[in-house]
């Protein structure tokens, strides 16, 4: 009976839980920075993510799901960041689930959903338009694409697992960002602001056909200098997910999300251009469209290293 029971919610779960705002899901990425590099600079960043779901909303109403406890992933990426010009970097990150795993409880016993292996890889023009010294400040404008290259198929007794918790989203996507830094040199306080859009093709493979919504992201933020090398960042994003479809353009009500998350940040400049960077999102806001499991926290720290290559060139 608990095998027949499985069966049936992978079923469930595959029908339903793409649309899932903030479950196991897929990382939208980031390197600790979204500033441009020096020409001939090359900005290397490597980190962890762990993130936990187990809340499941209705609308903006937390609601109790029989036999869905909680979702959850262990994650790792590395970025790097290199300086073509003085106004052009290219910017190239991928992913690796250690694990993504969804756990259920049947007859009271704990069943996990479990997956693991290479996430998306993703490509990006950073274009400095803006970089002045007084005051100290950055506009940067990015695009890029992330491309699938990750597992997309993989089973649980003969079930595909649903697409939450595959390693890879199975989409291309288009992005594009702009982000903004200002600090007057000698003040402790700076503020930054970033906007971010994401857009999917469609997903056809076998029976599949599918379409993410699109994917808005902004942030406000105020920095603090701590001490002469460590910063605090205290970041408030907004995300903004649209319904996703089915084949025929069919919505997928149990799709789409308004989330306002709490981003707190801490920097710490090394010797020799090494760094620290921690951070962690609490979501303090949260609308669903329909019923969705929304992410309860998750954290990440990461080791940041910059190369200069001038002096080798010249």
């Amino acid at each position: 009976m608990k095998h027949v029971l499985i069966f049936v919610l992978l079923l469930l779960l595959t029908k339903l839980a793409a649309g899932q705002c903030c479950s196991a899901g897929n990382p939208v990425g980031g390197d600790g920075s979204n500033e441009g590099a020096a020409k001939n600079e090359l900005i290397i960043f490597t980190s962890y993510k762990h993130s936990l779901s187990e809340d499941y909303f209705h609308n903006g109403t937390k609601t109790e799901v029989p036999y869905i406890q909680k979702s959850y992933y262990d994650y790792n990426n590395i970025s790097l960041t290199y300086g073509l010009f003085p106004m052009f970097s290219l910017h190239t990150e991928l992913g690796y689930f250690i694990d993504k795993t969804q756990e259920l409880n049947i007859d009271n016993e704990n069943e996990l959903i479990r997956s693991h292996g290479l996430g998306d890889l993703s490509f990006n023009i950073r274009y400095s338009a803006v970089k002045t010294v007084k005051p100290i400040s950055q506009v940067v404008f990015s695009a890029g694409v992330r491309l699938p290259v990750g597992v997309f198929d993989e089973e649980k007794n003969g079930i595909t697992i649903p697409m939450s918790l595959q390693p890879s989203s199975g989409a291309l996507k288009y992005n594009a960002s702009a982000f903004y830094f200002r600090k007057q040199p000698g003040h402790l306080f700076g503020f930054t602001g970033f906007a971010f859009f994401e857009m999917s093709k469609t997903i056809r493979k076998g029976y599949l056909i599918y379409r993410y919504g699109n994917y808005f992201q902004f942030s406000v933020a105020g920095t603090y200098a701590l001490a002469k090398n460590v910063s605090f960042i205290a970041n408030a994003k907004l995300e903004l997910r649209g319904k996703d479809r089915r084949e025929s353009e069919i919505v997928v009500e149990s799709s789409g999300s308004r989330v306002v998350i709490f981003n707190p940040q801490l920097i710490i400049d090394l010797k020799r251009m090494w760094g620290l960077v921690l951070m962690g999102d609490i979501p303090v806001y949260k609308f669903v469209n329909g019923y969705q499991l929304t992410n309860k926290i998750s954290f990440q720290f990461g080791i940041r290293k910059n190369i200069s290559f001038c002096n080798s060139i010249h």
